[in-house]
């Protein structure tokens, strides 16, 4: 793509994407459901994102989208801050017609439960983001530009801890020295970080099964109601919610849809809970007149420490997720 003076380049349209998703090479065209499903791939594994959409102001009709492409791929956190949709993108992935969406979007899922940016209570800015990775790069603050002689990742330098791990995720992987012996390397374990705190867990049985629910959370009838996959990928998201504002927003959400005709209720629930992540969380609907019964949730003091979930805890719905998928 040409940037233009101003830095912007109109996207390709879809017929202009066809020809070059087609599954085979110089034989027809890729239709629009396959490059759809491509700019979603994008878009959840945070390499594009959506971050405005220009609507018709009488109709309402999208006229259309600003997306950025990333030179590396985003955080989880990154990419909720510049994406206002991307949890609800998480939340329709995981109920996707195409298999592979659904992978990816169980995949993602584990990221969001494992990004150290979202474990915290106070989170960086992107400048904040920035400047750490400059750091890690070993790019001083008297420099304001990049230099010419600057070490990349394809030349000889010392190790970079943002694109160059110093050790491979498992013996499988390509590694700098073979097995001395010639044997097949084996996989290493999972790594999680281990909490000697048990935590108890409370279930709602179901029909279809059931779905675990976090300590001091009241699940709404109506969360009940929405497919276990959707349950199970709203536990993991939400568990990246302040403590004191879980139940908040779990009590929001059922009045807004209480009151209003809600078409996607999965999707405007990840799209809470996203804005909830971003500290820009209001529950208007309480102060509108609605009521719900009280919970232990809200009875926590306000500046109660942020809650590190466990690892074990997102685990078992990511697993959830797995078995669901599985069946599918």
């Amino acid at each position: 793509m040409m940037l233009n003076e101003d830095g912007v380049t109109a996207f390709p349209t879809y017929e202009q994407l066809r020809p070059w998703l087609a599954s085979t090479p110089c034989a027809g065209q890729a239709s629009h459901e396959t490059v759809a499903r491509a700019l979603t791939l994008l878009r959840l594994t945070r390499w594009l994102s959506l971050v405005r959409r220009r609507r018709d102001p009488k109709t309402g009709r999208i006229l259309g989208n600003l997306y950025v492409l990333h030179d590396e791929p985003l955080t989880p956190f990154e990419a909720m801050q510049l994406d206002a949709d991307y949890l609800q993108l998480v939340s329709q992935a995981l109920g996707h017609s195409a298999k592979a969406v659904q992978v990816v979007g169980l995949h993602t899922l584990k990221e969001i439960a494992e990004d150290p940016l979202l474990s915290g209570r106070t989170l960086p800015s992107r400048l904040q983001v920035l400047a750490e990775r400059l750091a890690s790069q070993g790019i001083g603050t008297q420099e304001s530009y990049p230099q010419e002689d600057m070490v990349h990742d394809s030349e000889e330098g010392a190790p970079s801890l943002l694109r160059n791990p110093e050790h491979p995720s498992s013996e499988s992987e390509a590694g700098p020295k073979p097995a001395s012996d010639g044997s097949l390397r084996n996989p290493k374990q999972d790594r999680t970080v281990r909490s000697s705190r048990i935590n108890e867990v409370r279930t709602t049985a179901r029909e279809r099964g059931q779905v675990r629910a976090m300590q001091g959370v009241r699940l709404p009838d109506r969360f009940l109601g929405l497919k276990e996959e959707q349950q199970a990928g709203a536990m993991v998201a939400l568990q990246q919610v302040d403590v004191p504002l879980r139940q908040a927003v779990l009590d929001e959400w059922a009045d807004r849809c209480r009151g209003n005709t809600i078409r996607n209720p999965a999707g405007y629930l990840f799209g809470i809970i996203q804005r909830a992540i971003r500290g820009e969380f209001n529950a208007w609907a309480k102060q509108a007149g609605a009521t719900a019964p009280p919970t232990a949730a809200r009875d926590a003091p306000s500046e109660a420490p942020r809650n590190v979930v466990p690892p074990e805890v997102a685990k078992q719905h990511i697993e959830r997720l797995r078995d669901l998928l599985r069946k599918s």
